[in-house]
């Protein structure tokens, strides 16, 4: 394989998004932004969206010995970190769990669930660098971990989430390296 200097990445670019629906939305099948039930999150910490695939490995060795014969891999966990910038009744009801808010003269509230049940969402991650679009499609995330939620006049506020892919999930891209292929 050659090297070739057009197929590194820097994604990040003004249009990348985050977008989020109820489960069951239809997920895209082209690199058209995502439509109606989905939602964009808007501003990302400049940390980005990280992706993590851990597997879980069975080693098996021989009796004669301790040198491993085969492995085989038992499990596979994909997960997503987000930190989200904009403060949206979208944001908290993925942090909180909560209802819609409900508005009276101008003010709105939203009532904190007494336990934070699993909020599971359909998801489509929109990476773009230089023209070149990737979508990581997913028909389910839950969000597992919340990070904390600080309130200082010295830094952003950031609801910051990692999210487990459930289900289905596939990669849609018009780089050059994969439609030329």
């Amino acid at each position: 394989m050659a090297k070739n200097y057009d197929n590194i990445r820097a994604y990040g670019d003004l249009d990348s998004e985050v977008f989020f629906a109820p489960l069951g939305s239809t997920l895209p099948t082209t690199l058209t932004d995502p439509i109606a039930p989905f939602e964009a999150v808007g501003w990302l910490s400049e940390d980005g969206v990280s992706l993590a695939v851990s597997t879980d490995v069975e080693k098996f060795k021989g009796w004669q010995g301790g040198s491993t014969l085969r492995t085989k891999v038992t499990g596979t966990e994909k997960t997503i970190s987000i930190q989200c910038l904009e403060e949206t009744p979208g944001v908290t009801e993925l942090y909180f769990g909560h209802g819609a808010p409900v508005v009276t003269t101008g003010v709105a509230r939203v009532d904190l669930p007494e336990g934070i049940g699993t909020v599971a969402r359909a998801a489509v991650f929109k990476f773009v660098d230089a023209g070149v679009t990737k979508f990581l499609c997913c028909e389910k995330v839950e969000v597992t971990d919340r990070e904390e939620l600080s309130h200082t006049n010295t830094g952003l506020t950031m609801y910051g989430f990692t999210l487990d892919i459930i289900g289905d999930s596939y990669i849609l891209t018009d780089a050059p390296s994969y439609v030329a292929a």
